[in-house]
């Protein structure tokens, strides 16, 4: 056991060293310096890449969780021409009329989206679910991650992490080709033409914080790049993931498929997507899942 915890904490002298991912890592600050954005978050992120050299275990985790590394700097280096890839097609009536055309209903002789419906009828058990599901859906995708790098199932991480980049790089994609306003948008500016420039909102999700009196939603919203990324919803992505991954293990399938049910309400409940969002979410899950299993099972390498 203490040889095992001497592999992980203390730097291995005799590896062979390669300082490729050092220059990568390298040209990722310089270049955040060039556009002008670059924080202490890109110099932390870049730092990440010592672990290739440091010893066998830090540079299998750097292998293992390459992919989600990759998926963070990829949306972060979005907020450098978002609003100038999204300018003069920006959907905002569109979608809700697809919403309450194909899920609306009718409540009082008057068609309602999802949205709408839940709009005044709120209950602070809901909020309290559906906030604590928003907070957390990043650590639960993360943790099964965790948990198949401690047990050293590299093969299913991989397929993990790069069905999660892909995924979200179709989703990223997407709200360039295809800007969508969340349902929130819709009640607070209207169906005229698309707002610039302005702040994401947390929405309802705000009222978890009023019931605690924190600031989580405010803090994160504030860091959000891409207000109209309504379509599809990632939020609903990762947690399709995590069951996959879950049925794999043959354990806590049914803890991970509540909480992606959870998750799909949670997303109109708290406004912030319409159900042809969480389709299309779910859609790039699965397509991402079945596209990378297949790569990985025919031994290509993704990294």
């Amino acid at each position: 056991m203490l040889e095992n915890i001497k592999k992980v904490l203390l730097p291995d002298l005799k590896m062979k060293r390669t300082f490729g991912p050092l220059l990568l890592a390298l040209g990722y600050v310089l270049l955040n310096k060039v556009l002008g954005g670059l924080e202490g978050k890109h110099v932390g992120m870049a730092l990440l890449s010592l672990l290739w050299i440091y010893n066998r275990s830090s540079k299998q985790f750097l292998i293992s969780f390459f992919p989600f590394i990759l998926t963070g700097v990829t949306y972060d280096f979005m907020r450098y021409f978002y609003w100038q890839g999204i300018e003069g097609h920006i959907h905002v009536s569109e979608p809700y009329e697809w919403e309450k055309r194909l899920f609306g209903i009718t409540v009082a002789g008057k068609r309602l989206t999802l949205n709408e419906y839940f709009f005044d009828r709120t209950h602070i058990v809901l909020d309290f679910f559906c906030g604590l599901a928003y907070l957390t859906f990043v650590a639960e995708y993360l943790f099964p991650a965790f948990y198949l790098f401690y047990k050293k199932r590299y093969l299913l991480i991989k397929i993990m992490g790069w069905a999660f980049f892909f995924t979200n790089l179709a989703g990223f994609s997407t709200y360039f080709i295809y800007p969508a306003a969340p349902p929130w948008y819709v009640t607070k500016y209207g169906l005229g033409p698309a707002l610039m420039y302005l702040k994401a909102s947390p929405s309802a999700a705000s009222r978890f914080d009023l019931i605690f009196g924190t600031h989580f939603f405010e803090a994160m919203y504030s860091q959000s790049v891409d207000l109209y990324g309504a379509f599809p919803s990632l939020h609903v992505a990762y947690p399709l993931l995590t069951f996959w991954v879950t049925l794999q293990l043959k354990t806590m399938r049914i803890p991970a498929l509540c909480f992606f049910f959870l998750m799909c309400f949670s997303a109109v409940y708290l406004q912030h997507h319409y159900v042809i969002d969480i389709i299309l979410g779910i859609t790039y899950s699965l397509t991402a899942i079945t596209i990378v299993k297949k790569v990985v099972a025919k031994g290509q390498q993704l990294v």
